[in-house]
């Protein structure tokens, strides 16, 4: 009985999860180039640039996305989550498959990257976390 009930607890997560194909995100203290894309951090001073690199899991075919930051706090409503910054950004013809920039926070906290579709506003095609002290 109780292998019965294992399988079919495991057979109920392999075959109806929820997958979605997800994107990363790296951060970097510095321009991100070809030799520091790996050097990954989530750690920023207060002022610092914050450069970040979305890398798709596949081919974008519409024309915008947003990268859309959220800062998350212990209290307040919705869990404490705020928007503090949403834009939207033209895709070239190159840049298929990663967009790349940057931004600068003077407050500290836990902030949250997250980037979508215009087309999906509701699925985010990646999200990374950081910290700012």
């Amino acid at each position: 009985m109780r292998k019965l009930l294992l399988f079919a607890i495991i057979s109920l997560v392999l075959l109806c999860g929820c997958v979605h194909d997800r994107g990363i995100i790296l951060f970097n203290t510095q321009p991100i180039t070809r030799e520091n894309a790996l050097d990954n951090t989530k750690y920023f001073k207060v002022g610092d640039n914050v450069y970040y690199l979305f890398i798709a899991p596949h081919k974008m075919n519409n024309k915008y996305i947003r990268a859309q930051v959220v800062k998350m706090a212990d209290v307040g409503p919705l869990g404490g989550a705020e928007i503090v910054r949403t834009k939207d950004f033209r895709l070239m013809k190159d840049e298929r498959y990663y967009h790349t920039d940057y931004f600068t926070f003077h407050i500290p906290g836990h902030y949250y990257l997250q980037v979508f579709s215009t087309d999906n506003l509701l699925h985010p095609l990646s999200v990374g976390d950081f910290y700012v002290r």
